[in-house]
């Protein structure tokens, strides 16, 4: 701040005071000797050689009616501030500490949907029964939810008609469930998950993003950037060839030619981009995301995509869905930037 001038009448400070502010230039009134006098200062150095030329005008004639007349303006601009300052503080989302709010039923359902899921088909680590069950995949409730299941016998209907050399990288054949009409499985498979380490990593960044965007944005927006980003990404890992990283189908021990890929996490990574651009582009959005929380799942992200060789001597050797990491990504970053410009 910028001391720029003193008055004897604390009246006259005020109106002078309210003539600034409705000129866009901020002070402070400082009355000292129980009224006396009344010091004048201006909050932005950058406007006090204007606010000084203001000052020495005012000097000359205070009892000009622009300066009480201002009076009511810098009144109305008053109260409209004050407006947006509780409009903006309705806006703020607590994510941390103090009592989160309420209105979160669509994130607590799709935990308690991955719970269940999880349950179900013993997290992934026993989808069967008998010898190395792990690899026959012939749980009910996993083949319902994977992104293509055929019967050995549906397999051969679809290749009847089939005229290429490597059925597991026909794009047609890996959307033959879908395209019989079975539209939940272009979702559906981001609930199985592949060990309790995966499904608890995922919910906790689930329920932070996923709580924080129900509950800026409600929950059928939310629903939509859920469906969004499950979607595209299971379509890409479901149909990109396997020598690029896309999840080739097979043949289960009870004759079910299906993939084997899922799990929440394209989907946290789609929240994750959304509320990374709405954080740096949207001023009105409320939170800012650390960059403590964008150099961790980057830096997953980008370990997930070494070869399973070099995972594999850190103790990590699975395989990993990293087109839905990306392609879920690309989503959000595209839907938050979006938003953002169109509110803008």
């Amino acid at each position: 701040m910028r001391f720029i001038g003193d008055l004897e009448d604390s009246r006259q400070a005020k109106n002078f005071s309210a003539y600034l502010l409705v000129k866009g230039i901020e002070t402070q009134v400082d009355e000292l000797e129980e009224g006396k006098r009344c010091e004048i200062w201006v909050k932005d150095e950058d406007q006090c050689v204007t606010a000084l030329a203001d000052f020495k005008a005012f000097q000359l004639n205070p009892s000009d009616s622009k300066y009480s007349e201002a009076v009511q303006q810098a009144q109305v601009l008053v109260r409209a501030e004050e407006k947006k300052r509780q409009q903006a503080q309705k806006r703020m989302v607590k994510v941390s500490g103090g009592v989160l709010p309420k209105r979160k039923p669509l994130t607590i359902g799709i935990i308690v949907i991955c719970g269940l899921v999880g349950l179900l088909t013993s997290f992934g680590e026993n989808l069967g029964s008998g010898e190395n069950a792990r690899v026959k995949y012939d749980d009910p409730v996993y083949r319902a939810l994977q992104f293509v299941c055929l019967s050995e016998a549906g397999l051969e209907k679809e290749l009847k008609s089939w005229s290429g050399s490597n059925p597991n990288d026909d794009i047609s054949l890996r959307l033959a469930s879908i395209r019989q009409g079975q539209i939940w499985r272009l979702f559906t498979n981001v609930f199985i998950h592949y060990g309790i380490f995966h499904l608890i990593f995922n919910m906790v960044w689930f329920f932070q993003f996923g709580t924080l965007i129900e509950n800026r944005y409600g929950t059928s927006k939310f629903l939509a950037l859920l469906l969004a980003t499950a979607i595209f990404s299971s379509l890409l890992q479901g149909i990109v060839p396997g020598s690029v990283g896309g999840s080739v189908p097979f043949l289960t021990a009870g004759g079910y030619w299906i993939s084997a890929f899922g799990g929440m996490s394209g989907v946290v990574y789609g929240l994750f981009g959304f509320i990374w651009m709405k954080s740096t582009y949207d001023p009105n959005f409320g939170y800012r995301l650390s960059q403590s929380t964008i150099i961790i799942l980057m830096g997953w992200m980008f370990f997930c995509m070494l070869p399973v060789e070099m995972r594999a001597g850190i103790g990590f050797g699975s395989n990993v869905a990293n087109w839905a990491h990306g392609v879920g990504l690309i989503v959000g970053l595209i839907s938050g930037y979006a938003t953002s410009v169109i509110r803008r």
